[in-house]
């Protein structure tokens, strides 16, 4: 198998009904990793025929329910087709605990499920390396506007938001995640060969000149919003004016050969 990337989920937090919620999975010759999972990833895995027993480890973003909330559904899929391999997965340090007690909550023991669930944290910085690529997270301020709150009710919430450099050998891959703004994509976007950026969060004049002046070879537009569907072909074509190389906005079920 060649390596290729497959956009599974390219809705923004409004669900669509031809859009599953955000993740993504990079497919390699011998494993596969995935990007995200939110509501309807374990389907749309299903529908694009992606061999899920060859996926080996899940990063997640933040925990906003549009990107994290898929994974107990895909661990009980997992389940219910008897895997072996091990899995793991990596998330946000602040939902560490939530995440392991409510596995227990839905019955979904480490015990009864047959294989193994390794759970790390993702750090600022590079924190994933093995012989196929190596991850490099970067925080973000996606969360930030919750501050107030959290001081005021004395949450534990980080607000922990990353974005993610994703190098495989000849190509640099970058995944914004959900972002506060465009200072947090102007440090790691250039000389990009693919970029899968949200546009929700997001100034599309000024992102597209961002995307320009950084030299990124190919852009992917997901996370898209309901109302964002009919300004598509304008988008596309100030993409084309600006010479913008391999603008594209995402569908469910979009391949990206590396």
């Amino acid at each position: 198998m060649n390596k290729r990337i497959v956009i599974l989920g390219s809705a923004s937090g409004m669900p669509q009904a031809e859009r599953s919620s955000s993740s993504f999975v990079l497919e390699t010759n011998s494993q596969s990793y995935l990007f995200d999972c939110g509501e309807g990833t374990s389907s749309s895995i299903l529908k694009h025929k992606i061999d899920y027993d060859k996926i080996s480890t899940i990063f997640i973003t933040h925990m906003h329910p549009d990107h994290c909330i898929g994974i107990f559904s895909l661990i009980q899929m997992m389940y219910l087709t008897q895997r072996e391999k091990s899995l793991e997965i990596f998330l946000p340090e602040e939902s560490m605990t939530q995440v392991k007690s409510f596995l227990n909550t839905l019955y979904l023991f480490q015990e009864k499920l047959g294989f193994e669930i390794y759970f790390y944290t993702v750090k600022p910085g590079s924190f994933y390396k093995d012989p196929n690529l190596k991850i490099k997270a970067f925080p973000n301020l996606h969360l930030a506007e919750n501050g107030k709150i959290i001081e005021k009710e004395k949450l534990l919430n980080k607000m922990e938001s990353f974005s993610l450099e994703i190098r495989l050998k000849n190509k640099k891959i970058v995944y914004s995640g959900d972002v506060g703004g465009l200072d947090d994509l102007k440090m790691i976007l250039p000389d990009s060969d693919i970029l899968l950026t949200e546009c929700m969060h997001l100034d599309i004049e000024r992102l597209l000149a961002l995307i320009k002046s950084s030299k990124v070879k190919s852009t992917v537009f997901t996370h898209i919003p309901p109302e964002l569907e009919k300004e598509k072909e304008v988008i596309t074509k100030r993409a084309n004016e600006l010479k913008i190389k391999g603008f594209q906005f995402a569908f469910d079920g979009l391949a990206l050969s590396l």
